[in-house]
């Protein structure tokens, strides 16, 4: 029976990390240190980091995922694509994002390893204007049950792919506290740097 399980977690594995292919997932099992890019790895000591902070506020749900019960009780959602919009003072990490998320969550109904891709659409100086960049970010992060609700911490590098934020690198650090009973907590805090 262990074995049967074993093939069927395998042959599910394969189908959603090679049959999937608008998403480039990452492993669930890694750590955040194991997530460093070869852009920040190559970074010279002296470059300058620029600090930014900010909040993601959710504006829509595109499309809900596949949801698969795999034979361990665990849930596996692949596919879920969510709209944010990314407010700061710095305005190359403002704008629209969207986020193709996994998710796999353990049998509590909460806890869960999610990771994916996003990218940024870098709003423009005024409103109506073109996007001035665009970002690409792979991400990884963990939920975890509060008593009022869930925790999601996640950390994201990103490479500017487009317009003025082209070449750079930047790295996110989100932190969500959600409270069941007050939807406003609904809201991503962030940090983090641009080089």
């Amino acid at each position: 029976m262990k074995r049967l399980n074993l093939m069927f977690l395998v042959i599910g594995a394969t189908i959603i990390f090679f049959g999937y292919s608008k998403i480039d997932p990452l492993a669930p099992e890694l750590g955040q240190s194991d997530q460093v890019t070869t852009s920040l790895k190559s970074l010279q000591k002296g470059d300058v980091k620029t600090p930014f902070s900010g909040r993601c506020e959710f504006l829509e749900l595109i499309n809900g995922g596949d949801t698969i019960v795999l034979p361990n009780g665990k849930t596996w959602i692949i596919g879920y694509i969510s709209k944010w919009k990314d407010s700061s003072p710095d305005w190359r990490v403002t704008g629209i994002s969207i986020w193709h998320m996994n998710w796999l969550i353990e049998e509590d109904g909460i806890t869960a390893k999610i990771w994916g891709n996003a990218e940024i659409l870098v709003d423009g100086e005024n409103p109506g204007d073109e996007p001035r960049g665009k970002w690409k970010l792979s991400f990884h992060g963990n939920v975890t049950p509060t008593e009022v609700g869930f925790k999601v911490v996640d950390v994201c590098v990103g490479t500017g792919k487009e317009g003025e934020v082209k070449g750079l690198v930047a790295k996110w650090n989100h932190t969500m506290n959600f409270d069941f009973n007050n939807p406003a907590t609904f809201v991503y805090k962030f940090e983090g740097f641009i080089h």
